[in-house]
């Protein structure tokens, strides 16, 4: 029996309506008050749910088939209306937590029954996987290995899936694995599963594995360059990164039993070959990666080779030798002269630089075999001496010079011709000058000319090859020119008588210039 009592107010009376409800359920028991009662399940029977369960409530009324009634679901302050006495939520989140009740209302009669006791739904985050890294260095080398831990808080008996770059790692299914470097870089994430609730873990976040490329180890061989039979060479072997290597040592590929150090002495011509260093230690970096190849050869001492210039030379010139020894430098030099093979002295006439040897104003005396050597000081190296190179040093030819034809004047109009000769047998050319100013160069020793004045004529040769005088400098010719003569026509007496003898005399005027 229901019994609802309301209250209305009319005209400042109050009526109380009582209105009795009764439902009568024949084969069911009912309440003390006869009100059929819900009654509010859920499956799985936990009021905790995690993120991603399906839960599924079933609200029973105590009289009647399930089918005799409809029913209203309120969660919170919100109710809906369904035929179905199971309500499902497929995958619960977190807004899915509240307080759920059921209520029943018979198809037939109409009449409600009572609401169900509250249940209160938790809807509980899944636990969070982390990743994480076991090794303590900062910095990872290729071929390290590493150890990754997958830790989950809350909840016990985890299998462990294990992802690099979203793609599974198929074999691994430990709350550790291990890693090897560089082939497994990447992005690393974890989670967890197991066959209770919850059965899954968030997915962790991802740990990024990066891999730092090892050391490169280096060689270089002290002294530098070409490397001569006899001489001891040190290899020495750069790391530019960390310290406390150990240095190991190959050559043409074979591990040697040198000693472990940074440098490594070789000797020639037993040790040539192909030489590589690496660096080893007990931290990380364990290693570095092996040098390239620094081939070791033995040359063949280098010949010297002497060069003058010019040779021959003339009295008064100055005579460069120059010594060349292949390509290398750090070479200096020594001269010898004369067949004793004396080394040259230096003086204010003899001066050297570098590869070159200078003779100043030379002379006879500068005559005579030379040789020159070089020398690497530092390493005890000397080159093969060059082959003997004879300087001549000699006066220079006498130019003559002549006149043709050979008039002692010359008359204004008048053709002369000057010739140089110079002895020698070289290719020259032949300059001319007049009262000290050249006036004429040609390759032909002849010059002819129609002067117009007074003057004093020389000539000298120049070497074509460099422009130096050639020879000494020629006899002077004064040539004298003269204006045309001019007759004259002179009478003695100049006053005469009828009958008287006169002569007359035609003479010559001559003029200067």
């Amino acid at each position: 029996m229901l019994l609802f009592i309301t209250t209305k107010y009319w005209s400042n009376v109050t009526f109380f309506v009582v209105v009795l409800s009764t439902h009568i359920y024949s084969g069911h028991s009912e309440d003390d008050d006869g009100q059929a009662k819900a009654v509010l399940t859920t499956h799985p029977k936990s009021s905790q749910i995690f993120i991603r369960e399906s839960v599924t409530f079933r609200c029973n009324i105590q009289r009647g088939e399930v089918t005799d009634w409809k029913y209203t679901w309120r969660k919170d302050d919100v109710e809906s209306i369904s035929r179905e006495h199971e309500y499902e939520i497929t995958e619960v989140n977190i807004s899915n937590s509240g307080v759920y009740r059921c209520l029943g209302e018979h198809i037939d009669n109409g009449m409600y029954s009572k609401w169900s006791d509250a249940v209160r739904l938790t809807v509980t985050a899944l636990p969070t996987a982390s990743v994480k890294m076991v090794t303590t260095q900062e910095t990872l080398y290729s071929g390290d290995t590493v150890k990754l831990w997958c830790d989950i808080s809350n909840y016990r008996d985890w299998t462990y899936r294990w992802l690099i770059n979203k793609e599974r790692l198929s074999s691994q299914t430990s709350k550790t694995t291990t890693i090897s470097l560089s082939d497994q870089a990447g992005q690393y994430h974890c989670q967890g599963t197991r066959t209770r609730r919850p059965q899954n873990s968030y997915l962790s976040s991802s740990l990024h594995i990066s891999v730092t490329a090892l050391p490169t180890a280096s060689v270089k061989a002290s002294p530098r360059g070409p490397l001569y039979s006899g001489e001891t060479v040190t290899l020495q072997c750069d790391i530019s990164d960390n310290r406390d290597w150990t240095y190991l040592w190959h050559r043409d590929n074979q591990l040697l039993p040198n000693p472990p150090s940074k440098t490594t002495p070789i000797s020639l011509p037993d040790q040539p070959g192909q030489y590589q260093c690496e660096g080893r230690r007990t931290r990380q970096p364990k290693r570095t990666y092996l040098s390239s190849s620094l081939t070791i050869i033995v040359a063949s001492l280098p010949n010297a080779t002497l060069i003058i210039t010019p040779n021959p030379a003339y009295t008064g010139e100055t005579v460069t030798l120059t010594c060349s020894v292949g390509s290398d430098s750090g070479w200096s030099y020594t001269w010898y002269k004369d067949n004793t093979k004396k080394v040259v002295t230096l003086s204010d006439r003899h001066t050297t630089t570098g590869a070159t040897f200078t003779i100043s104003r030379a002379a006879e005396s500068d005559q005579g075999l030379c040789w020159c050597q070089g020398e690497i000081q530092s390493r005890s190296i000397s080159s093969i001496i060059s082959d003997p190179v004879t300087i001549t040093v000699k006066e220079r030819p006498v130019a003559v010079l002549t006149l043709q034809p050979n008039w002692p004047q010359i008359f204004r109009g008048e053709t002369v011709t000057l010739s140089c000769d110079i002895q020698g047998g070289e290719e020259i050319e032949y300059v001319f000058y007049k009262s000290g100013k050249s006036v004429y160069t040609k390759t032909e020793p002849e010059y002819r000319i129609s002067p117009a004045k007074n003057g004093l004529y020389t000539c000298e040769g120049l070497q074509k090859r460099n422009g130096l005088k050639h020879s000494q400098t020629s006899n002077g010719i004064q040539l004298m020119v003269l204006d045309r003569p001019q007759a004259v026509l002179s009478v003695s007496p100049q006053w005469l008588n009828p009958g008287d003898s006169v002569t007359l005399s035609c003479g010559v005027k001559l003029t200067s210039n």
